[in-house]
């Protein structure tokens, strides 16, 4: 069945190629907030001149040129960029999808815009299911300036600044404890090595924040983010996190202000997330920061 729908099909799947960088790039620049993963693979292919192997490209069959129709990134995470508009849509991600069965191994989740990520995800559940969770309305949020002086919450703090090795042994439990809230299992039980190896990459990257307080007497982590993915003139912040004891109480506004304008300095004009619709606190958090909602992501973890 897979076999003869790309055989008969207007589009295939393929693995990008120099040659394919930069009008992949155009295509992520349609929307640079939720193409943000693809076009930092993207702007690292361009700079080194070697395209990595989690790269695919969605050609349009017969064209002699402009044949580019969609960008695929397939790492721990897939992210997808296919056409949205026209009777185009549902040829291409059927035949897309059908391809990524036949091509592509089952990568931990499928990340990205709601309406598309759900859609592919409808047809790859009879191959790739069952899901683990599937989380269909998180909501993406972006900020383009500097937070207002007078949005710093008043709370005993010191100040918000980029993590270093020696913060490590404080960094790791806050993050995994993060990590087990978010994902739903402990990265220090399931997959140590690969966990600690991204978290230590992001501290000597200088993509790790965090800022210190007094925890019942003692003093450790009150606040941290990291900064997963940069590209486009985008930053996206993940891995944020407050300490339980002291939640509701403005150090999660507090920590958001001083990262976004630090963010902004060290990294991209631009600094993105998305979060939960349910998550209340959360997005409260983000919105008195200043973040403005401008999209909706899926995610489906298996």
């Amino acid at each position: 069945m897979t076999g003869s729908l790309l055989r008969r099909g207007q589009y295939s799947l393929a693995p990008a190629r120099q040659r394919d960088v930069a009008e992949a790039l155009e295509l992520c620049a349609l929307d640079a907030v939720a193409n943000v993963v693809p076009t930092m693979h993207l702007e690292t292919a361009s700079r080194a001149g070697i395209v990595p192997t989690g790269l695919w490209v969605v050609r349009r069959r017969g064209r002699a040129s402009s044949d580019l129709a969609g960008v695929l990134w397939c790492g721990a995470n897939l992210t997808a960029v296919l056409p949205t508009e026209g009777d185009v849509t549902d040829d291409a991600r059927a035949e897309v999808a059908s391809a990524m069965v036949a091509r592509l191994s089952r990568p931990a989740a499928l990340v990205g815009e709601a309406n598309l990520t759900l859609d592919l995800w409808g047809r790859l559940e009879p191959r790739w299911g069952p899901a683990r969770q599937v989380r269909p309305s998180q909501v993406s949020m972006v900020m383009r300036r500097d937070p207002e002086p007078d949005r710093i919450p008043r709370v005993a703090m010191e100040p918000l600044r980029r993590a270093s090795m020696e913060d490590y042994t404080h960094l790791l439990p806050a993050a995994a404890h993060m990590f087990l809230g978010e994902v739903g299992y402990d990265p220090l039980q399931h997959g140590r090595e690969a966990y600690e190896e991204r978290l230590a990459h992001l501290v000597r990257s200088g993509r790790s924040y965090l800022m210190y307080g007094d925890v019942n007497g003692r003093r450790d982590v009150v606040f941290k983010a990291e900064v997963g993915v940069v590209g486009g003139g985008v930053a996206q912040v993940q891995g944020v996190w407050v300490q339980p004891s002291l939640r509701g109480r403005g150090y999660g506004s507090a920590g958001m202000v001083q990262l976004v304008e630090q963010v902004r300095k060290d990294h991209a004009p631009a600094v993105s997330l998305y979060v939960n619709d349910f998550n209340e606190a959360a997005l409260g958090a983000y919105e008195s920061t200043g973040f403005e909602r401008v999209g909706t992501f899926a995610t489906v973890m298996f």
